[in-house]
């Protein structure tokens, strides 16, 4: 058997094979017997015909053998092919020409197939301390005044008004919600009873604030909401008016909120600290990511089509099924297509990186992180062991942990130039 290997590219290969009569004489003779043990004559048991029976058979029958070699023999020679020259296709293979005229003559052919990608020789070599400029945003006195609004809105009380009280930005409201057709005349069943919403947040504000200032419980006030189907009109009638009562901020407060806190002044220090934590996490996924990026800018190689498209079904039926009404696939072509030939060139390159950096973990590594996620949270033991008997969610945080060891192997390599930024300046923009 002669075996001609072309790479057409970095994962797309083309293998020419050619094999002599001789060389295949025996298959040929093996898959006539094959065709010959099922077949039945007038005067002859099944299987068993001799002399002028035999002849005349394989001579009506001999494009159906021929046909049938062909598939056996394609596949038998294709397989030999890939084992001495020790390839793994990705994808099944592509005939591009068939060579066989019949009995007594070569047989040949020539397929296509893919491959995983030789990534250890386009790997750019990131030894050399590369620098990744990122944003390291810090806290201000206003992201911690707005975090304790948020916990002071979390411990409020809320206080009914009288049916006389004039409606207010910020206050809240239970109201029923009723769509009407176009002649002003409310949808039957289509009610939505006692919404609970805050005027000056959210849907209203603005216009669709206005028309709710000053109005009393028992009004009705109509409206027009803008939707992705249209603007559709309401009638809105108030039920019941309240106002939020906020805590204050003291010490008896704070200690409500955290017993290891004194005083106000400790509890701003915390929020600042936890505040500048998640920041601080932020910093940390932006510089990763950058990582990311610079590794799939420096490699350069041909991303197999065949992961590619695979990948790029899998994202097309996760975005239908949760935007059924917004889907237009022409319109997200190009979208999609990078999308996956990203994901798919990175997860060669982790693939290799990984293998490179020896990250691994062994289960009793998950174990461990399981039991001290336990002792961090006694009161919580039950429901951290039934989350995590659950294979999928044991599985994730395996990935998770693996995940956080390779960037940490990776950001050895790497210099964080961090441009420190408050985060007020974000805001502005």
């Amino acid at each position: 058997m002669k075996i001609n290997v072309k790479q057409k590219n970095d994962s797309l290969v083309e293998l020419n094979v050619s094999l002599l009569w001789k060389d295949i004489q025996q298959d040929y003779i093996d898959q006539e017997n094959t065709v010959l043990l099922s077949a039945k004559e007038k005067g002859a048991r099944k299987g068993k015909l001799k002399g002028i029976q035999k002849e005349i058979f394989l001579k009506n029958n001999r494009d159906y053998i021929n046909s049938s070699f062909v598939d056996s023999a394609l596949n038998k020679y294709y397989q030999e092919a890939l084992k001495e020259k020790q390839l793994i296709p990705i994808n099944q293979g592509k005939v591009s020409k068939l060579d066989f005229e019949g009995e007594n003559t070569d047989f040949g052919f020539v397929i296509e197939f893919e491959i995983r990608p030789n990534v250890e020789k386009k790997i750019p070599n990131y030894g050399k301390k590369v620098t990744i400029k990122t944003n390291h945003y810090i806290s201000t006195e206003k992201d911690i005044d707005q975090s304790i609004e948020d916990i002071r809105a979390k411990q409020a009380t809320m206080k009914s008004l009288d049916k006389d009280a004039k409606l207010k930005s910020g206050h809240f409201i239970h109201a029923d919600f009723t769509k009407l057709d176009e002649k002003g005349s409310p949808v039957e069943g289509s009610t939505l009873p006692n919404h609970h919403i805050k005027i000056g947040e959210g849907l209203f504000v603005g216009d669709l604030e206005k028309p709710f200032i000053g109005k009393k419980t028992g009004d009705v006030i109509n409206i027009t909401v803008k939707q992705e189907n249209g603007d559709v009109p309401y009638a809105v009638k108030i039920n019941k008016i309240e106002e939020q009562i906020l805590p204050e901020v003291n010490d008896e407060f704070v200690q409500s909120i955290d017993k290891d806190i004194k005083t106000v002044k400790d509890f701003r220090d915390k929020v600042k600290e936890n505040i500048q934590i998640n920041l601080d996490n932020e910093n940390k996924k932006e510089f990763n990511n950058r990582i990311v990026e610079y590794f799939i800018e420096k490699t350069k190689f041909d991303v197999p089509q065949s992961m590619v498209d695979n990948y790029k079904s899998y994202l097309i039926e996760d975005y239908k099924s949760k935007n059924p009404d917004s889907f237009d696939e022409k319109k997200m072509e190009d979208e999609f297509n990078q999308t996956a030939n990203k994901n798919i060139k990175w997860l060669l390159i982790r693939e290799f990186l990984m293998n490179k950096e020896k990250v691994s973990l062994e289960s009793k590594d998950v174990e461990d992180k399981i039991q001290e996620m336990i002792q961090q949270s006694p009161e919580y033991k039950k429901d951290i062991i039934k989350f995590y008997n659950d294979d999928a969610n044991k599985n994730k945080l395996k990935e998770d942990m693996l995940n956080n060891k390779f960037f940490s192997k990776l950001e050895n390599y790497f210099i964080n130039k961090r441009k420190e930024v408050p985060t007020d300046k974000i805001k502005k923009h």
